[in-house]
């Protein structure tokens, strides 16, 4: 488990500045589909930038310094609040 700060939310997804990073560099992301087990047509819909968040690993890419997260992962299936 990490926690974070989003930086940044796209279309595609979401940036998030980890604790424990330098600043200025945004080593998390969420995917769309990690989000949120309820159905959304942005990720703007369920988070925003500055928002601090608690997420799970699931993906660690060591070379480009990537870990992707997971909001989803820590959520009961079917809950819809963050």
């Amino acid at each position: 488990m990490v926690t974070g700060t989003v930086s940044a939310v796209h279309d595609f997804g979401v940036f998030v500045h980890l604790d424990g990073e330098p600043d200025g560099l945004c080593t998390g992301f969420i995917r769309v589909p990690d989000l949120t087990w309820s159905r959304i047509s942005h990720p703007s819909e369920y988070v925003e930038a500055g928002l601090r968040i608690t997420a799970e690993v699931i993906v660690t890419e060591t070379r480009s310094g990537q870990v992707t997260v997971s909001l989803k992962a820590l959520q009961q299936r079917g809950a819809d609040g963050h």
